[in-house]
């Protein structure tokens, strides 16, 4: 499809977009496919939009990546994240997992300490999860939230990792009893995904 205005796009089956710090992102969780399908819509600015069906619950996630806050469009009081951190490994993703993580008050220092103190805790483990390919780390930009966008290789590599003996959430070690300790924390979730739609122009494509 193509934008009056904008780059043309390119429609996608099962394509993973890949998280930059160059790019304002919008996520947005929705009550089913069939809405987050319908939420496609071309618009300048629109670097990518990724829609995402739940694998063991009935909600849809959609990712989307502007070019710049100032870009983005039909905002709807969803949140605004920018890529702080991350990290990716070998192997081919069969499952999205969304860690959302809410916070007592916008504090941008805060933010950044927790997934700081998160990368301490993964190396701190022997080894990485097997399964585990890539872990993206994202700030709201209103200092009170913290999105993780975690490829891995399946649901049941995500369920094997959670159930490991020993593990407090994916990890082992007692870094990851202060990750999940933090002070500030007012709640979070973990879901999982897999890509179902995806509109990419011909820049992100090529990146």
């Amino acid at each position: 499809m193509t934008a009056q205005g904008t780059s043309e796009s390119t429609i996608h089956k099962g394509h993973w977009p890949t998280p930059n710090g160059e790019t304002a992102v919008v996520a947005r969780e929705w009550p089913d496919a069939d809405a987050a399908r319908a939420a496609l819509k071309s618009h300048e600015g629109l670097v990518s939009f990724t829609a995402y069906e739940g694998i063991d619950h009935d909600g849809a996630f959609t990712y989307e990546q502007w070019t710049s806050e100032d870009a983005i469009q039909d905002l709807d009081g969803a949140p605004v994240f920018h890529l702080y951190r991350g990290q990716r490994g070998e192997g081919t993703p069969g499952c999205l997992v969304i860690v959302s993580v809410e916070f007592e008050g916008p504090d941008e220092r805060r933010q950044r300490d927790w997934i700081d103190l998160v990368f301490e805790a993964m190396a701190s483990e022997p080894a990485r999860p097997d399964g585990g390919i890539s872990g993206y780390f994202h700030v709201s930009t209103d200092g009170t939230r913290v999105l993780n966008y975690a490829e891995w290789a399946g649901v049941e590599a995500h369920l094997a990792a959670l159930a490991t003996p020993g593990a407090d959430g994916i990890g082992t070690t007692d870094v990851w009893k202060k990750v999940q300790t933090y002070p500030g924390m007012s709640g979070g979730s973990v879901k999982r995904y897999r890509p179902i739609l995806s509109s990419t122009t011909e820049a992100e494509v090529a990146a």
